[in-house]
């Protein structure tokens, strides 16, 4: 299936399911540092920013230039193994979260996920 491509506008406000941040984003936090006890600074040395990153060496949605964030590379391994839009792990931003970088993996995605709990949000559906 060949979808559109998204716009420079459309991209800057992309978000990522809390559904996605709670499994799949903690469990490769877990296994690149053995903890979800890990503040920012380490997560982005150890899985958002350089060779070690999934972005590393895919081509970015935004610029077209070598390298894209965590989000665009989330989205293309899932446009890569065919996983319909309703059931993407990326969408148009619904929260805005300011994650200090002194906060754990565990201390973030925890109170995202109380959250949607309080506000009875669809995980899946909350970006």
């Amino acid at each position: 299936v060949l979808r559109p491509i998204l716009t420079a506008q459309e991209l800057l406000v992309q978000g990522i399911s809390v559904t996605y941040l709670e499994d799949a984003f903690q469990a490769e936090v877990e296994q690149k540092l053995g903890t979800i006890d890990h503040h920012y600074y380490d997560v982005n040395k150890a899985m958002l920013f350089g060779p070690n990153s999934k972005g590393h060496r895919r081509t970015c949605p935004r610029d077209g230039k070598e390298h894209c964030s965590y989000i665009d590379a989330v989205r293309l391994e899932e446009e890569e193994a065919g996983v319909p839009d309703h059931q993407q792990s990326t969408g148009p931003a619904t929260l805005m979260l300011s994650w200090t970088w002194g906060a754990t993996v565990r201390a973030v995605v925890g109170a995202i996920v109380r959250y949607c709990e309080i506000h009875s949000l669809d995980k899946s559906k909350t970006f």
